[in-house]
């Protein structure tokens, strides 16, 4: 039945003594009004294109998929509260595996701590020559040194495998810059970003990953050549 034609019906329900005509009116009228009647329906969902992500940035900037920040070279300090420059002395020209925790958390943190002890030891020699990580406190306030090399000791950290903090100030922006999210220990997901500052070439990966996928992603980013400096080896 035609829009005209419930309208007419719904009409008739109201006026019962016009009921009989109007109906009658609206069958004889509907086929020349089918002629003129368009159907609108929604239009087709257009398929979406693929589009294939770059494979690297440049040094300096973390890019994973078209999202992507430079990475601040802010003063920071490590477990043995040494000084740091953020991405001078840690990222540069380095093969990278970066989390983020706090030595309160009792939930997700111990368990990455677990797999990131764990990818150490399968690293063996590679660790802090080939591969570093990079540990950054959520919990600047309370995470001090002292309470950081507590955490390595738990988790037997090793050369090459830093754990940062610093003060509120240069925290909360690093924070910020990083993941947008101001400093403190609440719940986060273990994420983990995996990448080759020569090249600009970073993957993420779940946090509570096997070694042997992590390594392969790892294994992936060192040997990528980056698509902004396809010489790069």
């Amino acid at each position: 039945m035609s829009p005209r034609t419930h309208k007419k019906c719904k009409l008739a329900m109201l006026r019962p003594l016009c009921a009989l005509v109007l109906c009658v009116m609206s069958v004889v009228t509907a086929p020349a009004q089918q002629k003129h009647t368009h159907v609108h329906r929604a239009p087709e969902p257009r398929p979406a294109q693929k589009v294939e992500s770059p494979a690297g940035g440049r040094p300096g900037v973390i890019r994973v998929g078209y999202d992507e920040v430079a990475i601040p070279d802010v003063e920071v300090l490590d477990q043995h509260g040494r000084k740091a420059r953020f991405y001078t002395d840690l990222f540069k020209d380095r093969v990278v595996v970066l989390s983020f925790f706090f030595t309160g958390c009792t939930l997700m943190c111990p368990l990455q701590g677990q797999v990131l002890a764990k990818l150490q030891n399968a690293l063996g020699d590679k660790m802090g020559k080939e591969v570093f990580f990079i540990s950054i406190s959520k919990d600047p306030k309370n995470d001090t040194p002292q309470r950081l090399r507590l955490w390595a000791r738990k988790y037997e950290v090793n050369n090459g495998w830093t754990l940062v903090t610093g003060t509120e100030t240069v925290m909360s922006g690093l924070l910020r810059q990083l993941i947008g999210e101001e400093p403190g220990p609440q719940l986060h997901n273990p994420v983990l970003l995996i990448g080759n500052d020569r090249t600009g070439v970073w993957e993420d990966a779940e946090g509570l990953s096997s070694p042997d996928k992590l390594i392969a992603i790892i294994e992936r980013v060192s040997a990528a050549k980056s698509q902004a400096h396809p010489d790069q080896q």
